[in-house]
């Protein structure tokens, strides 16, 4: 029987597979071969045909690296291919492996899912951000809040967590605070810090301290909706974090 062909083109959650990496792991590693700039491939990756740039259904740009010839130079850094598997399905045939399909996540250096809770709403507050890479998290609470409150106060915390390099996605279960960033604040700010009936926005302080981090990013921020409480792991390990947060707060 002729041995497989090697696919062509691999993300980097694929080739991480092979060497038994995640997807930031190999992109560390792209990093120091001069080939990879924050999440997108550098012109001397692109123009030896080493990456090479797709994008999804809703036109979020990636790139796919060349397989067998950055296998190769990742081998030259020292790492070994992990054994391949070999378990069975059911039936007793060799289970067979499908790559991955790209994720809406792949194109950026830093993905974070945030959270907040209000006991009582208002009441103890708790918020927590996760890094859905890492598993990185952060937590905390205060004695009296309200859930807008702890959303914009995880959201705030995690750009203090990331910094300003590197495209950055939040996916928050908050429309709120998404459309307090992405639409209202700017239209706040041109009006002097009022709304539209000449009110104070809410929360003006939180606001204008995140729209300031935000904007100073030299990456690219950008924001996801998540449905709460359906099935998302990094919504739910948030929701968590921050629900524990509360009753910390609460029992002050």
């Amino acid at each position: 029987m002729a041995a497989k062909t090697q696919k062509a083109w691999s993300t980097q959650t694929e080739l991480g597979k092979q060497f038994g990496l995640t997807a930031r792991e190999v992109g560390a590693y792209l990093t120091e071969l001069g080939l990879k700039d924050g999440p997108r491939a550098t012109e001397r990756a692109l123009s030896a045909d080493l990456a090479t740039e797709r994008a999804l259904k809703d036109g979020t740009p990636f790139y796919v690296w060349h397989t067998e010839r950055v296998t190769e130079l990742l081998t030259s850094r020292g790492l070994e291919p992990v054994a391949a598997e070999t378990a069975t399905s059911s039936g007793g045939a060799p289970s067979g492996r499908q790559d991955a399909p790209p994720r809406p996540t792949d194109g950026y250096a830093t993905v974070i899912a945030t959270d907040g809770s209000a006991l009582g709403n208002p009441g103890p507050t708790g918020w927590a951000w996760v890094d859905q890479a890492t598993g990185e998290s952060g937590a905390g609470g205060l004695a009296h809040g309200t859930n807008n409150i702890g959303e914009l106060i995880a959201l705030r915390e995690a750009l203090r967590h990331v910094g300003p390099d590197g495209d950055l996605l939040v996916r928050a279960d908050s429309q709120y605070v998404i459309n307090v960033v992405t639409k209202w604040a700017p239209g706040w700010r041109r009006r002097g810090w009022r709304k539209g009936d000449g009110k104070a926005p809410e929360n003006l302080e939180l606001v204008k301290e995140i729209l300031e981090l935000a904007e100073s990013r030299r990456g690219r921020t950008d924001f996801e909706w998540v449905r709460g409480h359906a099935g998302d792991v990094h919504n739910e390990r948030a929701d968590e974090l921050a629900v524990a947060a509360a009753r910390a707060a609460a029992a002050g």
